[in-house]
């Protein structure tokens, strides 16, 4: 992905792929808040380059083709739904939610580092 925090030729572990996505809801919380608070968190990132990468997470989860995997991770990493409404959401228990996660994190950390 260009201008992404995900970089070309690097394997990434779950835990790596997780904190990528974490990153969506910070930045949009950045993008929320006042320019001073911007500047001081992040000087070198302008609000066009924080959409641009908040866009190519969101792209990035939208690829996925199992649809309770994608649906997840949109709740969960874009919407910022916690996994037991995210669960309740598509009908499962809690247990299976968190399989389901570590599922969907696997898949994508395929599909990320096979482009690589």
């Amino acid at each position: 992905m260009e201008g992404s925090f995900i970089k070309e030729n690097v394997v990434l572990t779950r835990a790596e792929m997780d904190r990528i996505l974490r990153s969506y809801r910070k930045m949009n919380e950045a993008l929320r808040s006042s320019d001073t608070f911007l500047r001081a968190e992040k000087p070198d990132l302008d609000e066009a380059a924080l959409e641009a990468e908040m866009y190519s997470l969101r792209a990035l989860v939208l690829s996925i083709s199992d649809p309770s995997e994608r649906m997840l991770l949109y709740h969960y990493y874009i919407k910022g739904q916690t996994l037991e409404m995210c669960g309740k959401i598509l009908g499962i228990s809690d247990r299976s939610v968190y399989r389901l996660k570590s599922r969907a994190l696997d898949n994508l950390l395929l599909k990320t580092n096979n482009k690589n």
